[in-house]
């Protein structure tokens, strides 16, 4: 599979329209769902973790802490991004 930018603006698309207050990446989504390798998945999150802050939104990694809706949660060990919009 190709990493492309369409690909990365069609995957981030379907997160956003499904709910554009919290989106999460998890393990199996990208390496089994997508299929995509290791290098791969770190450069689709990489990318997508620019385009999420230039639209508006916090992004957080693998054991960050985050507060959503009140509560403080920790980004768990198969969550690769969580982003929550401004």
């Amino acid at each position: 599979m190709a990493l492309t930018v369409e690909f990365i603006d069609n995957e981030l698309n379907k997160k956003i329209s499904a709910n554009d207050k919290l989106i999460v990446y998890t393990y199996f989504e990208l390496r089994v769902k997508l299929n995509l390798s290791k290098l791969e998945a770190n450069r689709f999150l990489e990318l997508t973790r620019i385009k999420l802050e230039n639209i508006g939104y916090r992004v957080y990694m693998t054991g960050e802490t985050y507060i959503f809706e009140e509560h403080a949660k920790v980004v768990q060990e198969n969550e690769l991004l969580v982003a929550i919009k401004n």
